[in-house]
């Protein structure tokens, strides 16, 4: 039987971060400069 595939394997970040991101985008209201500024203090390096 063959095993499904992971859905984010074309992703080049973790599905984590990508949630949190998203989240912080919607639920405050932030620019995508401010979400990257945020991701950047936890140490994840986006652009």
């Amino acid at each position: 039987m063959k095993a499904s595939p992971n859905p984010h394997y074309r992703h080049r970040f973790l599905a984590e971060i990508i949630s949190h991101a998203v989240l912080l985008y919607h639920a405050f209201s932030l620019s995508f400069f401010d979400v990257e500024l945020i991701l950047a203090e936890r140490g994840a390096v986006v652009s």
